[in-house]
């Protein structure tokens, strides 16, 4: 992978896995209750606006680090300074996503029983923790984080500069992102 894809695919592909367990458990009270569904309804809808933003955040950033060489570089020695790090804590989300999508499976299978299902969410539950120890492994690397913050504030500054909406749509996100806790 290049440019930013590879930090937030590491991040994202975790979230994804959880949203995609937390979706298909949430199917089964959603048909139990009016209410349950109602609510995952909105939770979707907030999902889809989340992530139109997101793309046309991803656009203006793209724009914006082909329009500045050293925003670029700067952000390729981060990319290569958490890789580095993922790889010595061990932090794999390829390999979490396969589990997730091996219990998704097994979860949607009828002829699983309550109590397998509750060994296969209690089996998610551990991978999950695993992965977020080996995320807190990664953020707990201050010199790393400084690195990120840096470039978090050179890109924001930057995309600003590139599209003058990028604050109002980071504001959106924002909210929306808030609406979903």
């Amino acid at each position: 992978m290049t440019d930013s894809r590879i930090f937030t695919s590491h991040f994202v592909k975790s979230i994804g896995a959880v949203l995609l367990i937390t979706a298909s458990t949430l199917s089964f009270t959603a048909t139990a209750s009016p209410v349950a569904a109602n609510s995952y309804t909105e939770q979707q809808r907030i999902a889809n606006e989340v992530g139109v933003i997101q793309q046309e955040l991803a656009a203006i950033k793209q724009e914006t680090l082909q329009a500045n060489p050293d925003l670029r570089q700067q952000q390729l020695d981060f990319e290569k300074a958490f890789e580095a790090k993922a790889d010595q804590v061990g932090y794999d989300p390829d390999a979490f996503m396969a589990k997730a999508k091996e219990i998704q499976d097994e979860l949607r299978s009828s002829e699983t029983t309550q109590e397998q299902q509750a060994e296969l969410l209690e089996e998610f539950d551990h991978a999950k923790s695993v992965l977020a120890k080996q995320r807190e492994a990664i953020m707990s690397d201050t010199a790393l984080m400084d690195q990120e913050e840096e470039l978090r504030k050179a890109t924001y500054t930057a995309m600003a500069k590139q599209d003058p909406k990028t604050k109002d749509l980071f504001g959106d996100l924002d909210q929306l992102l808030k609406k979903m806790q």
